[in-house]
């Protein structure tokens, strides 16, 4: 009986050994496991951090580009009144143009270009 109560004890012993053992190695790697998640966790935390000013960015860029957008859209406008305008006025230019040749055709034939008023002559002496 004694001998195999040794045996049992033992075996208890070497049980209780391999369970100190796999207890002690095994919160080791847990704390590796568990420090490698916070690592990543900080990681990703990170990362998102990231993404959300690359998102604000991006959005602040898009509403300047929606400003410029309206402004450009505001300057084509402006120009293309701004042309009409000019266009008006040089029909208008043309117009008046065309009127005064006319009249001047007109008053030609009137003008003797034969007969030209007196010109007075200054003779300036030489000292």
């Amino acid at each position: 009986m004694e001998k195999s109560v040794k045996i049992i004890l033992f075996v208890i012993l070497g049980i209780v050994l391999i369970n100190f053992i796999v207890m002690l190695f095994g919160n080791s790697s847990m704390k590796d496991i568990r420090n490698d998640l916070q690592q990543a966790k900080r990681g990703t935390d990170s990362a998102l951090n990231e993404l959300q000013y690359s998102q604000s960015k991006l959005d602040s860029i898009k509403s300047d580009m929606i400003n410029l957008q309206s402004h450009l859209t505001q300057i084509q406008a402006q120009v293309a009144v701004n042309d009409a305008a000019k266009r008006v006025e040089e029909a208008r230019n043309e117009s008046r143009a065309a009127e005064l040749k006319n009249k001047i055709k007109q008053s030609k034939p009137r003008l003797s270009t034969d007969s030209l008023p007196g010109i007075d002559v200054i003779v300036l002496k030489n000292r």
